[in-house]
């Protein structure tokens, strides 16, 4: 029998995320859809040839039929729907960012331990081999003791009508939709808590109290003492990399975000230089793969719980970080 997945927004990220997915991996349907809009998800399932709609949120989330739930909402929306399923007993998969605070976070943790559930934080890229090796190389001592890492990632978003990126409100801005992704890969390899030195942010506008951020440079540092510049912008060419400088070597990826559609992996060590390519499904499909498994085996998931809380206590600092040296600067 298939794990049925129903869909809560009917959004974009969704039609890879999970409906592509879906079609690659094993025991697996996206069973509905539900979006504030019915009309706007019956549209949605048909382009999508998804089976069912409900008329609401809840009613998705109560339907016999489902058995766990995506939630690809705005993320000011993501605790209030995460914390609704995990108490009608259904698993979740929440898109990043998880929450827009700590408290936040911290409810949707407490929700999944009091109702005994499973809450998985949608951090794809987690779930590829590329990203395994990192992890190993910068964690294993390979390259040495880590000294500097810079991690970017850059996408144009366009400033058109209706694009929740530039609004601050409902969780946009660059570092909440794109840098989200490059302190997770710094986080990940480094496998240790990073603490905001400085930082500085562009904002639509100017506007640094109500308005989006189009790019925000953090400097953060290790509990190793490694410098770590993180770089995001939504108004520059697409750019995805990382790169660790360390006492015996250092480790360049090009794409860490999607290394299905092309990437470069290279390092050297001790003056010997290393390359490989990781042919493997896509980092959805990897990630559904997990949340299929920790639902049916209870295997073991990273994107949860403290890790996640971590995360936004992370993104949260550096947004005020850069705020208030704004404010000092005035």
């Amino acid at each position: 029998m298939s794990l049925r997945i129903g869909i809560l927004g009917a959004a974009r990220v969704a039609e890879y995320a999970v409906i592509e997915a879906a079609r690659s991996v094993d025991g697996v349907v996206v069973q509905a859809v539900a979006a504030r809009d019915p009309m706007r998800a019956r549209t949605y399932a048909a382009k999508h040839g998804v089976t069912a709609t409900y008329p609401d949120y809840q009613a998705l989330i109560d339907a016999s039929d489902i058995d766990a739930i995506y939630v690809a909402l705005p993320p000011n929306l993501h605790a209030r729907w995460s914390i609704a399923a995990l108490s009608a007993g259904k698993p979740v998969l929440c898109e990043k960012p998880f929450a827009l605070s700590c408290a936040d976070a911290e409810a949707m943790v407490a929700a999944e331990a009091a109702h005994g559930g499973l809450l998985m934080e949608a951090q794809h890229s987690h779930y590829h081999p590329l990203a395994g090796h990192m992890r190993d190389l910068v964690q294993s001592g390979a390259l040495g003791q880590i000294s500097h890492v810079e991690a970017v990632f850059c996408a144009p978003v366009p400033d058109v009508p209706g694009e929740l990126r530039y609004d601050k409100a409902v969780g946009g801005g660059a570092l909440w939709d794109l840098g989200v992704y490059p302190v997770y890969w710094a986080r990940s390899a480094l496998g240790e808590p990073l603490t905001p030195v400085s930082a500085r942010q562009r904002w639509v506008d100017d506007d640094r109290q109500r308005g989006a951020d189009i790019a925000t440079e953090a400097e953060l540092q290790s509990a190793s003492g490694a410098r770590v510049i993180v770089r995001c912008a939504m108004d520059e060419p697409l750019a995805a990399k990382i790169r660790f400088t360390g006492s015996r070597g250092s480790l360049t990826i090009r794409n860490p975000l999607a290394p299905q559609q092309g990437h470069s992996c290279h390092w050297d060590i001790d003056g010997a230089a290393h390359e490989r390519q990781f042919n493997a499904p896509s980092t959805y499909a990897g990630q559904l793969a997990a949340f299929r498994d920790a639902i049916i085996t209870n295997a073991p998931v990273a994107t949860r719980g403290s890790d996640s809380i971590a995360a936004i206590a992370l993104l949260s600092a550096i947004d005020t970080f850069a705020r208030q040296e704004a404010r000092h600067a005035d």
